[in-house]
Formats: structure tokens, C-alpha cells, sequence
């Protein structure tokens, strides 16, 4: 946490939303980083990624990321970024995205490792000052185990449909990543083959509106298998009100959240709900403010209680009725994002 808040203290007199520029409009360098306090008031882990308990933590959410874009003509261009995401080490960092792309009037082709385009927030995922609550609604966001990028190819087609009226059309398909993923009681070994899919998205100045498709296929631990996923979602921006809904569906998980936003200037009070469904059970229920400090950095009280349904783990590393838990957990967080 102290790294983080250093590296934040230092940044912040700089003042900038944009990108600095490290060699004219050639190579530009940006970054993110947020930090919490956070406690819950159940001893089982809560999230697999964070591992929050009944003591304060002060890493469970700690991320840090730097990104270096290069523009080498009016066609050509590269980026990379590197995470500390919550459940990495500083001294072990992700390799989150690295690309050549080529852009044309309406079309983009990338190649390397790139984003799942799944959410609506998949872009900025770890960019806690780019959303309104102190985290993306991990209850949909985790579908995945938190793998969010894929080693591959893409292209993005973008088109106005009227004056008002965008759409974008992003097919993509990639495969041979390999990753482990700390669920907390265990580690898992993930070797996915194939991962395609379809993005497609409409937008007016207020409203934006996502759809998605994946298909892949992995070894789980040794075990082939394979999923389909399907996702839809849509925000609504207004000058006062600020609405988001998603919803995915798969194989053998469903899950969905609601969130209102009021922005009232330099406040931004919010309250949401998400739900999982099938294999998982569980419901959370989140309230919170956020207050920006400056328009690139920004501070999220939030309080949430988390519930696991039935005899499931819900969002818990494990079910807490094995332990003699509660299936419910209080959860506080206070959240310190910045972004240049």
C-alpha cells in the first residue's frame, strides 16, 4: 500500500487526465493505480482474487499499471501495458496487453495479446477511477476466474448509422494462453485452445449498448472442456442520473447487476445490486459515494453485504456454513484511485 500511495503523491502534482509524452507524438506513457482499506466482518475470504476477512486490509484491491503507446504514421501503431492487479506481487506483474495495430478510416486490425472485449468496462477493468463504484461488479466480472486477455488477432469496424447513432463490430480469435489461478483453496491450471467471439456496440452521446459472444475451449487441471458465453448490457449517462445494467449467461453460470448513479458535481452517490445464479448462489447488495478529489484522481466509501445462497460458496473462497459461519458478510471499503 505505501508503494502505491507514493507512486500516487508523486504523479498527482502533474494535474493530467492525458497521456505523458515521451517522445513527441511518437511514444506517450500512462498509468493507473488504486489502493484500499477494506474489511469484512466474516473470517472466510470473500472474493478469490482480493481474499478479504475480518481484519483490515490494506492490499487486497492494490493495482498498479503503466502503458506505453507508440504511433509510428498515421497507420501504424503499438501499445503495451503491464498490471500489478490485486492478486499479483509487485515483483510479478501482468502482461496484460501487447499489440501492433493498424488502423484505417473505419477499421482497426490488432495482433498479439489483446482485451476480451466481454463487458462494458472490459477496456478499463483495472482503471478504478474510469467507473463509478470502487470495483467493477466482481459477482459478473470473475466469470472468467479473472482471466480478461487472450493471445490472438481482431478486428474492430466502426460505422455511424445516422447523426446521433455508432456501432462498432469486433470479431476476434485467439488461443494458447496459459495461466494459474489462485481460487484461494486451490491453484488451477488454465490452457485455453480457443478463444473467439463478436463484440458488437451502439452508441448515442448518452447511451451506450454492448453485446457479446465467446466461445472457447480449455484444460482445467488436466480435464478438456469447453463454454459459451453470451453477455449484454447498457449505461445510460444523463447530466443528473447515471443507470448500468449487464447480464451473462453460460454454460453453467448466469449472473447480472443493476446500478444507479446520481452525480451531483464533484459527488457521485451510488447504490447497486448483482445476483449469480446456477452454479453459484449469492446476491450483494452495494452502497457508496465517490468524491473526485481532482478529475484524475477520486476517493469511493462504500458498504456492501454480500450473501451466499443455499449451500453455495457465493462469492466466499468456500462455502462458510462448513466452517460454522454466516452466509452473510459486511463489507467496508475505502477507495483511493488515480489515473494519467
Amino acid at each position: 500500500m505505501r508503494a502505491v500511495i507514493l507512486i500516487i503523491a508523486v504523479l498527482t502534482p502533474w494535474g493530467a487526465q492525458a497521456a505523458v509524452e515521451l517522445w513527441d507524438q511518437y511514444l506517450s506513457l500512462s498509468g493507473f493505480a488504486s489502493v484500499s482499506a477494506t474489511k469484512s466482518d466474516n473470517s472466510v475470504p470473500l472474493y478469490f482474487h482480493r481474499g478479504i476477512e475480518d481484519e483490515w486490509c490494506y492490499d487486497c484491491d492494490t493495482t498498479v499499471g503503466l502503458q506505453l503507446d507508440s504511433r509510428f504514421n498515421d497507420h501504424w501503431r503499438a501499445s503495451a501495458q503491464v498490471v500489478k492487479r490485486p492478486r499479483d506481487n509487485f515483483s510479478n506483474p501482468q502482461f496484460e496487453w501487447g499489440y501492433l495495430s493498424w488502423q484505417g478510416e473505419q477499421t482497426e486490425i490488432r495482433a498479439g495479446r489483446l482485451r476480451m472485449p466481454l463487458f462494458l468496462a472490459s477496456d478499463y477493468y483495472y482503471v478504478g477511477n474510469a467507473y463509478p463504484w470502487a470495483r467493477p461488479p466482481v459477482d459478473l466480472y470473475d466469470t472468467l476466474l479473472g482471466i480478461t486477455a487472450f493471445n490472438g488477432i481482431d478486428l474492430i469496424f466502426e460505422m455511424s448509422l445516422s447523426d446521433e447513432l455508432e456501432m462498432a463490430v469486433h470479431p476476434y480469435y485467439g488461443g494458447h494462453n496459459h495461466e494459474t489461478v489462485d481460487v484461494g483453496v486451490a491453484k488451477l491450471r488454465v490452457e485455453t485452445d480457443v478463444q473467439t467471439g463478436l463484440n458488437l456496440r451502439l452508441n448515442t452521446p448518452e447511451l451506450l449498448f454492448n453485446f457479446s459472444y465467446l466461445h472457447t475451449e480449455f484444460t482445467l487441471d488436466g480435464v478438456e472442456d469447453r463454454m459459451d458465453i453470451f453477455t449484454i448490457g447498457g449505461r445510460y449517462e444523463g447530466e443528473l442520473w447515471e443507470f448500468w445494467a449487464e447480464f451473462e449467461k453460460d454454460n453453467i453460470q448466469h449472473g447480472g447487476y443493476l446500478g444507479i448513479v446520481m452525480n451531483l458535481d464533484l459527488w457521485r452517490p451510488y447504490l447497486m445490486v448483482a445476483r449469480n445464479w446456477e452454479r453459484l448462489e449469492s446476491v450483494s447488495y452495494i452502497g457508496g459515494v465517490r468524491y473526485d478529489l481532482q478529475p484524475n484522481l477520486s476517493v469511493n466509501l462504500e458498504v456492501q453485504l454480500a450473501d451466499a445462497l443455499g449451500d453455495t460458496a457465493g462469492q466466499f473462497i468456500l462455502p462458510p456454513k462448513l466452517v460454522g459461519e454466516s452466509t452473510q458478510a459486511e463489507l467496508v471499503t475505502l477507495m483511493l484511485s488515480y489515473n494519467f
